[in-house]
């Protein structure tokens, strides 16, 4: 067993905050999970439908466009919280776990810079895609839809690089694995 390096207190709040944050990670890559295998079913029905001669799925290709952006959206939060997305470590390898963290640390605050961003203007390309009633060419879907259905997942990445870099930052907090 560890030693607890930090008052109680600020551990029960590391606890909420690191539950809290797991759920809603996994609750979107979960959803995201779901939206990729109806997208897999409906894409089978597709073919097998070609295949045996009968009409195929309509709007197939704009479903799975749309899906798969939602869902690769819905993926980000889980991988950023436990630190499971892509590193380029060649160049911070030989150095001490403490600059590591560190350096794990600029480049998670500088992810949450840009997903702030990022979730801040596909709000907006979903309330301008409201306002100019664009939609998909065969299914008709109104495009600020799916835009909108990314912004949760942007902004809940957002929070959780802005978590693993309070983590990285503070010392005696575990970061979750």
């Amino acid at each position: 067993m560890t030693e607890l390096l930090y008052p109680p207190a600020e551990r029960r709040a590391h606890d909420v905050i690191d539950r809290w944050l797991n759920r809603a990670a996994e609750a979107m890559a979960w959803t995201g999970g779901a939206t990729l295998v109806a997208m897999v079913i409906m894409s089978l029905i597709s073919i097998i439908s070609r295949k045996l001669g009968f009409q195929p799925v309509n709007g197939d290709v704009e479903m799975m466009q749309m899906g798969n952006a939602i869902a690769a959206a819905a993926f980000i939060p889980l991988c950023t919280l436990r630190g499971d997305h892509l590193r380029v470590e060649f160049f911070t390898e030989g150095f001490r776990p403490k600059v590591k963290r560190r350096f794990d640390a600029v480049g998670d605050s500088l992810l949450a810079l840009v997903l702030a961003v990022l979730a801040w203007r596909t709000g907006f390309q979903a309330l301008d895609g409201l306002d100019t009633g664009e939609v998909s060419p065969l299914l008709a879907v109104p495009q600020w839809i799916p835009v909108l259905l990314m912004v949760p997942s942007l902004a809940l990445t957002g929070i959780c690089a802005i978590y693993r870099t309070a983590l990285e930052f503070t010392v005696g907090l575990e970061i979750p694995s």
